[in-house]
């Protein structure tokens, strides 16, 4: 059953594994099963972030284009209403939570120091949440999508690849 979406989708299956594999470590290490206390867990899935929207901007740049290169690409658009709106939420998200984090670090990193600096970090792991909570719905949908065996993307639709 899973296995096919993971041949289809293989981006949206290593996007999801990667997130299950950090949570998993964040879970492991606040639950006390690294001797550091769960710092090095939080730090991890406060900055996990930047590197999946440097996935996600690459991949919404490559569905861009190939969109810009399409046929019809506002009938596309049009044609899939709450596929469209997941995808931008993706991208804000993915994009948006890390930004900010990186903003807030820079802002006010300098000036805080010890139970402030923590305070910090867990706005990071907030945002963290965030981003892997829009990646894991997106996922959700193509795994809906590919199971309703539909074309959303990866797939030849109206003889123009749109695939992601």
């Amino acid at each position: 059953m899973v296995q096919p979406f993971v041949h289809a989708k293989p981006l949206q299956a290593l996007k999801l594994g990667a997130i299950l594999g950090v949570l998993g470590f964040g879970i492991a290490g606040v639950a006390g099963l690294f001797p550091d206390g769960g710092l090095d867990s939080l730090l991890i899935i406060a900055f996990f972030p930047m590197i999946l929207a440097l996935v996600v901007g690459t991949e919404t740049l490559l569905a861009g284009y190939r969109l810009a290169r399409a046929d019809d690409s506002r009938g596309r658009l049009r044609s899939r209403p709450f596929y469209t709106a997941i995808r931008v939420l993706e991208v804000v998200a993915t994009i948006g939570a890390p930004g900010t984090f990186y903003v807030l670090i820079v802002e006010v990193g300098s000036e805080v120091a010890g139970p402030g600096a923590i305070g910090l970090l867990l706005y990071g792991v907030g945002f963290g949440l965030l981003a892997f909570g829009a990646v894991v719905l997106r996922t959700l949908v193509e795994y809906y999508d590919h199971r309703q065996n539909r074309s959303t993307s990866g797939h030849i639709r109206d003889r123009n690849d749109i695939s992601d």
